[in-house]
């Protein structure tokens, strides 16, 4: 790890509509139409989840880049009719509307979450590949769940199509795929942290996020940059521990950069005046 160059974290949450966050976060009278600027002047990213359920418009997406400052970015989470239905009808009009994030320079990548069902057969390889022809020339990166996916070249597999690996965070399976795989070659890392039980809403969340930033500051030399988004449930839970997780990087991440929200000094200044 001597004379490395720090690896950029940046830090952004699974959604951000949640009503939940409105008091602890989002201040009482703010508008929910300035939510979102609100949300980007705290963080750097944002995981879209609504991209997963149904496939959002061109306008939809241009809409929300427009009420962010420049430098903030979104991830899209690839819909679940190719994921976990392998159906091909969706990816086109969802390419095209991730085209628009991009031509505003928005897109920071697309997310592609397949279910622990989905193993590793030589079926299911064509098929990641084919989705990956689909959504090039995207940065996408791909996030397993069965531990049968774990082998020693995954990462230079991916790369080879296009992808990077994404790693998931949440309750434990005998057959999960591990946490933290940062050792299989991958270079620009995507983390999704979420829950590990039922109790997360109510303990400290500093020794789960503690041991993120160990984990990140062990990493391989060939990890350039990581991009972690915490939580995607109803509650206060996902923003808490990003704004945590945050405050723990820049004060106890020796071997970490991070990626702070993009200024914005049109939106400070609107958003100095609210509750006033």
């Amino acid at each position: 790890m001597s004379g490395r160059n720090p690896i950029a974290v940046s830090i952004g949450t699974a959604g951000y509509a949640w009503p939940d966050w409105v008091g602890p976060f989002y201040p009482e009278n703010l508008p929910a139409e300035r939510r979102l600027a609100f949300h980007a002047s705290h963080f750097p990213f944002l995981e879209l989840q609504s991209t997963f359920h149904r496939n959002p418009s061109p306008g939809q997406l241009a809409a929300l880049a427009d009420q962010t400052p420049a430098g903030f970015q979104f991830s899209l989470k690839v819909p679940k009719t190719a994921s976990h239905e392998q159906s091909v009808h969706d990816l086109r009009p969802f390419r095209e509307a991730a085209d628009e994030l991009a031509a505003k320079h928005r897109l920071l990548g697309l997310v592609l979450e397949f279910p622990e069902r989905f193993t590793d057969t030589p079926n299911h390889r064509d098929w990641v590949s084919r989705i990956a022809t689909g959504l090039r020339p995207y940065p996408t990166w791909v996030e397993f769940r069965h531990r049968s996916w774990l082998r020693p070249r995954l990462g230079e597999w991916l790369r080879d199509r296009g992808m990077e690996l994404a790693t998931l965070d949440g309750p434990d399976s005998p057959t999960s795929f591990p946490r933290g795989a940062f050792d299989l070659g991958t270079q620009s890392a995507y983390v999704r942290l979420h829950p590990r039980t039922a109790r997360a809403a109510v303990e400290s969340p500093d020794a789960l996020l503690q041991e993120w930033i160990a984990r990140t500051e062990a990493a391989p030399a060939e990890v350039e940059s990581v991009h972690i988004a915490l939580n995607n449930i109803h509650g206060f839970e996902g923003v808490r521990d990003a704004l945590r997780l945050s405050e723990l990087i820049r004060t106890e991440g020796t071997r970490l950069r991070l990626v702070e929200p993009p200024p914005s000094c049109q939106l400070s200044q609107g958003l100095l005046f609210v509750g006033a």
